[in-house]
């Protein structure tokens, strides 16, 4: 079993660009609408295997939330998955939240997993944040390679707080059971928890504190996500990739 764990920098522009173009292309995917919050849920098998989360508020829809949740299956010897979030803030006092959540089962003997997380902030007092957690189920695989990569950042902002937290669990080998509905559900409210705790995380001490901040309760996040996903689906042992940023 060969298992590469690729971390990269990217540019904002390149990042964020290429975040939106995997929403663009998942066609469940629901515009915007009047409401100020909006989620969606989608199950499907298929070879395209993307999930995205957008939450971009204006000044006549100050405060979004967007949620987006998806188990896919690829039976291909080859597969690709991408589960995503992106929260951007560009009006003054606006908050964004998006979160994302991806269980994916590989069948196939070769698969790739990207979950990522990228935040952005342009305004003076608004807030954004962004969670993306990835389950990467993959037993019989003998070539995966998972990417985790989360991004934050402020740009010429005062009192704006930006936080994005990128978290991966992958599987290979052991049990066949599969995660049940209830974890499901029992996830999702701790990631919500997570969004919101990030996003209302005071920003007054400045970056030097508000990055510990934000990677203790992310970390944390991660062990309670880790254990609910073990107990469920009778792994012993699961591997876990975890990338938090707070703007700067």
């Amino acid at each position: 079993m060969h298992i590469k764990f690729i971390t990269s920098t990217f540019s904002v522009f390149v990042l964020i660009s290429g975040m939106l173009l995997v929403g663009g292309v998942t066609g469940d995917v629901a515009a915007a609408d009047a409401s100020p919050d909006r989620s969606h849920r989608e199950t499907r098998r298929s070879n395209s295997l993307d999930t995205a989360s957008s939450a971009i508020p204006t000044a006549a829809q100050p405060a979004v939330t967007d949620d987006a949740q998806s188990t896919v299956r690829t039976g291909s010897s080859t597969g690709k998955a991408a589960a995503v979030a992106v929260a951007t803030s560009n009006c003054e006092g606006c908050s964004g939240s998006s979160t994302a959540f991806q269980v994916v089962y590989f069948d196939g003997d070769t698969a790739t997993a990207d979950n990522s997380a990228a935040a952005w902030s342009s305004c003076p007092s608004c807030t954004s944040s962004a969670v993306s957690v990835q389950l990467v189920v993959a037993r019989k695989a003998s070539q995966l390679i998972v990417n985790n990569r989360a991004l934050a950042l402020n740009v010429s902002c005062t009192s704006c707080t930006t936080t994005s937290a990128a978290i991966q669990f992958v599987i290979t080998g052991g049990t066949r059971r599969e995660l049940s509905a209830q974890a499901k559900t029992m996830i999702t409210q701790i990631q919500t928890e997570l969004a919101d705790r990030l996003r209302a995380a005071p920003h007054p001490q400045g970056l030097q504190r508000s990055a510990p901040q934000a990677k203790g309760l992310t970390d944390d996040t991660a062990e309670r996500l880790a254990q609910i996903i073990l107990k469920d689906v009778g792994a012993a042992t699961v591997q876990r990739n975890v990338d938090v940023q707070a703007g700067q």
